[in-house]
């Protein structure tokens, strides 16, 4: 990922443009406290009036309660924040949240979901998230008045892969870590290369438009991605010939075959299908 020239640079500037962008919309979720405390990640999503994280159902479980939301190392109150719908199957939790506490968040709008993408073919992504391999203890917190907590937090980590076209995925699917085959589901799964190089360069704060320098990291675990959003990336022209980022949010990122080097995700259709089943007076909205 070094630099190798001018057009190098502009590529990684916007790269980060990017990643800048997907960013606004990422929270850390952590559940449990002190040593306890266990760390995830979700998106921020508006659709009409109601107000939603969405993330991987194994990190918010059915009632578990969400004690923080990060971002930008700014810790955000949510001890009242349950998961209130779970698709096991797909593994895809959500969270609504309340419009009082929707204030504090930015959250994506509608058209920037996208439900249908080529398999034909490789398809550039983004993946985003809050890997615990990179996380730093922040000592006690206070949130409120009543209630202090000990976070373990981090900056975002953005990186660049492809999802595989159907005709790359295993025929005999992926094993969990039960060593249980699990088939995988045309039109719902997502399978992602995930092979990092040997530098990194996180998502920092205030840096959009800048090259962070590299991290040396040679087997990055992205444990604690879980439920962070997998985007198609791609950079749109205006009228004028202006290069812009144009991402949309085309899945979530639920699991990681290291042996493989494959990460797997969820088409955001399948998010999408809780809330036509959940949300009645959202079905026309979709």
């Amino acid at each position: 990922m070094n630099s190798e020239g001018p057009q190098s640079r502009i590529e990684q500037i916007m790269r980060q443009a990017v990643a800048e962008q997907t960013r606004r919309f990422t929270y850390c979720l952590i559940t449990g406290k002190g040593e306890d405390a266990r760390i995830g990640t979700g998106v921020a999503i508006r659709l009409g009036s109601r107000f939603f994280l969405i993330t991987a159902a194994h990190v918010v479980g059915k009632r578990t309660s969400i004690k923080a939301l990060v971002r930008d190392q700014v810790a955000i109150c949510a001890s009242d924040f349950v998961a209130k719908h779970c698709d096991n199957r797909h593994d895809v939790g959500l969270l609504e949240i309340s419009p009082s506490d929707a204030e504090r968040l930015e959250f994506l709008p509608l058209d920037r979901l996208c439900e249908t993408i080529d398999s034909s073919g490789e398809v550039p992504a983004m993946v985003v998230g809050f890997p615990r391999q990179l996380c730093q203890d922040s000592g006690p917190t206070d949130l409120t008045p009543e209630n202090s907590l000990r976070l373990v937090i981090c900056n975002t980590l953005s990186f660049y892969t492809v999802v595989l076209p159907r005709s790359k995925w295993p025929n005999d699917g992926l094993e969990d870590e039960r060593g249980e085959c699990k088939p995988l589901v045309d039109g719902v799964d997502m399978l992602m290369d995930y092979a990092p190089e040997p530098e990194i360069r996180p998502v920092t704060p205030k840096t959009s438009g800048t090259v962070n320098p590299p991290i040396e990291c040679r087997s990055l675990d992205p444990c604690g991605m879980s439920g962070g959003g997998i985007w198609l990336a791609q950079i749109g022209e205006s009228e004028e010939g202006v290069n812009y980022p144009d991402t949309r949010l085309i899945g979530l990122q639920t699991s990681w075959y290291h042996q493989r080097n494959l990460l797997r995700g969820i088409r955001i259709g399948a998010w999408l299908d809780v809330i036509r089943d959940q949300y009645s007076d959202l079905k026309d909205l979709l």
